[in-house]
Formats: C-alpha cells, sequence, structure tokens
C-alpha cells in the first residue's frame, strides 16, 4: 500500500486531518513520525505524559532517522520551525522522494523570530534552509505565511497555501438566540499566559452574572493563578476534554467562544482550529486581532477582532449581543457560512492536488 508519511516534532496528527480524509479515499496509509526524538526518550523513561513517548513509537521514529538517505518514492510533509538544525538531515529526503515543507511560520523575512534563534549558528543553517528549500513543494498555513516565505524563497514556484481542516458536519449547529436569557461563554485551550485568561478573569469580575455564564475547558500551569474563579457561581470548569465529540457537544452547549490571545516571547495566535470548530457549530468568537484569526474572522461580520489586553472592549461586546439578539443571529450565520471553507472535504481536495503536482 502506498504511503504518505507525516514528520513532524510533536504530535501533528489535529492539523492533517484532511490529509488522512484524502488518503483513505485513495487506499493511501498515513504514518507518523517525530523528530524529536531525545524528548519522546526523556518523557518515556520519567513516565510523563505525552503523545506518543511510549517505547514502540520511539523506535519507529529512531527507524525512520536512520532510514533516511535510503528512502525513495515516499511522499513526505515534514514540518518543523525555521532553521531547526534536524533539518539539515531530514531534508536529505527530497532527493528522491516527493518531499513537501509545511509551515505556520508568518516572519520568514526576520531571522530573530526563528525558533531557534542563535545569532552565529541561524546564518549557517539559513544557508543550508535555502538551498534545500529552493525547488522543493512548501505548503504554508495561512496567506500571511504564504507571502512571508515568497519574500525568503524568492525564486521558487513551488509555494501553496492551504489552511488547517475541520470536521464541520460534526460541529454544525445551526442557531437562534432569539429566546436566550443568559449567554454561555467559552474558553477552550492550554492554561498559559499567552492565551490571555487574565483577559477572561477581567471580564468575568466587570460583567452582570445573571446575564452570562463562562465555562473553561483546558489545563495547564497558568491554572493556579485563575482557579478562584472556578468557585464562582455563574463560572464551571471542566478541564481537559480530548475527545473531539465531546468538544463538539461542548460547543454546542454555548453561545460564545473567548480566544483574546497576547503576543508573547515573538509567539502570537496564528491560526487558531478552535476558531473554526466554534464558527461550524455558530458559536460568536471574539479573537485578538492577531495574524492568524485576522484571515478567518471578518470583524462584525462573522465574529470580532479586538485589539489584545482590552476587556473593556470584549465586555462592551457582550453587552451589545446581550441586547441585541438579532444581531447575534446575524453573526452566526455568517460564521456557519465561513467555516465550511475550512471543511474536511474542501482542504482535502488542496492536498491532494499539492501532493499530485
Amino acid at each position: 500500500m502506498p504511503k504518505i508519511y507525516i514528520l513532524h516534532s510533536f504530535n501533528a496528527r489535529p492539523y492533517f486531518e484532511a490529509v488522512e480524509h484524502m488518503a483513505k479515499t485513495k487506499n493511501i496509509q498515513v504514518e507518523y513520525r517525530e523528530t524529536n526524538i531525545v524528548r519522546s526518550m526523556v518523557k518515556w523513561i520519567l513516565r510523563k505524559k505525552c503523545v506518543n513517548c511510549d517505547l514502540l513509537s520511539i523506535l519507529k521514529n529512531i527507524a525512520f532517522l536512520l532510514k533516511v538517505p535510503f528512502m525513495k518514492n515516499q511522499t513526505i510533509i515534514y514540518g518543523t520551525a525555521p532553521y531547526d538544525y534536524r533539518f539539515v538531515w531530514y531534508s536529505l529526503l527530497k532527493y528522491k522522494n516527493n518531499f513537501i515543507y509545511h509551515t505556520s511560520h508568518h516572519k520568514w523575512e526576520d531571522d530573530t523570530e526563528a525558533v531557534f534563534y542563535y545569532k552565529n549558528i541561524n546564518a549557517f543553517f539559513k544557508k543550508i534552509w535555502l538551498k534545500r528549500l529552493s525547488d522543493v513543494k512548501v505548503v504554508c498555513v495561512t496567506q500571511s505565511v504564504q507571502k512571508s516565505i515568497k519574500n525568503f524563497l524568492v525564486n521558487s514556484s513551488k509555494i501553496y497555501q492551504v489552511y488547517h481542516s475541520i470536521d464541520y458536519d460534526r460541529f454544525y449547529k445551526k442557531r437562534d438566540f432569539t429566546n436566550v436569557d443568559k449567554l454561555k461563554i467559552l474558553f477552550v485551550g492550554r492554561f498559559v499566559y499567552e492565551k490571555g485568561l487574565d483577559v477572561i478573569i477581567d471580564v468575568i469580575n466587570n460583567v452582570d452574572k445573571d446575564k452570562f455564564e463562562f465555562t473553561f475547558v483546558g489545563d495547564g500551569k497558568y491554572k493556579s493563578k485563575i482557579e478562584k474563579v472556578f468557585q464562582r457561581k455563574n463560572v464551571k470548569y471542566l478541564g481537559w476534554i480530548s475527545s473531539k465529540e465531546e468538544i463538539a457537544k461542548t460547543f454546542k452547549d454555548h453561545h460564545i467562544l473567548l480566544n483574546p490571545s497576547i503576543k508573547y516571547k515573538g509567539w502570537e495566535e496564528l491560526f487558531g482550529i478552535v476558531n473554526i470548530e466554534a464558527m461550524a457549530s455558530g458559536m460568536i468568537v471574539i479573537a485578538s486581532n492577531h495574524v492568524g484569526p485576522r484571515e478567518i474572522i471578518s470583524d462584525k461580520e462573522n465574529g470580532f477582532l479586538v485589539e489584545e489586553k482590552r476587556s473593556d472592549l470584549i465586555i462592551d461586546i457582550l453587552n451589545k449581543l446581550y441586547e441585541d439578539k438579532k444581531f447575534m443571529n446575524y453573526i452566526s450565520n455568517n460564521a456557519l457560512l465561513k467555516a465550511k471553507e475550512f471543511s474536511i472535504d474542501v482542504i482535502a481536495k488542496q492536498w491532494e492536488r499539492v501532493i499530485n503536482g
């Protein structure tokens, strides 16, 4: 059976559901391999929670590493951060295989934004990256990434843009907010500073508790800083939910998604699959005006974009929505239409064109 290998430094399965969908229709097997083998081994030894940190997965990753110079006639989709030193080895796969580099990095023209930033060493790795990427297919997650990498690979004609996908049918829910008395507001994500949890707490502290109910889904190191708010009558904490079916049900039980991300240490929200999943369920998304949400959300049309750290703006939007349910229905219907553009069937066809191109 033909195979597609998806190579990444960590568990990449959530980002390639459309590839799996396409492969299934063509009787092609998809296998995942990870490049951060040392990290996986340490976590396995220490018995830390980690996807694919079991012994069998580690051995498969090591075997793949050793086979790199000898592999041929395979399709390889490889994603890693700019100037990652491991690229020097794994990019050897380009010479005898259908090699596709996948990236969500949106500042290729700025070397200081590279994840593996070491002033002197980066210059060396940059030369290798330029040479190895010049004649391979490059798939960019967003249009802003595509624009940036075209400035980096000025002579390349193999640069594509393919968004992440969602299972639209799983999340779909048509809404009518006309008779809703209390708006249910949801946060889903990692509990870290950059996800804007402090902003949400400030919102909770300054809205009418009889009009708004808040639910948190997720976990992380920042939980200890905010968990007191979980004791309030209008706040719920559901923990981490890994099941897509359960997440879809949770979305359908809520009305508004808050994603008030904050730029932090060079990071900003680069896409946000959670935004599209929420929109597919007819929820109204309020997100920070970062590079990723800007390509998904049209402000006041299918959602809202706000300046980061501005809880006051979020509060104004919430109060406006509570008072104008007709406006809520308008935003929700437009969100459903926009989310359909990211359905797994649509994105799978785009991946098929790239792979076969």
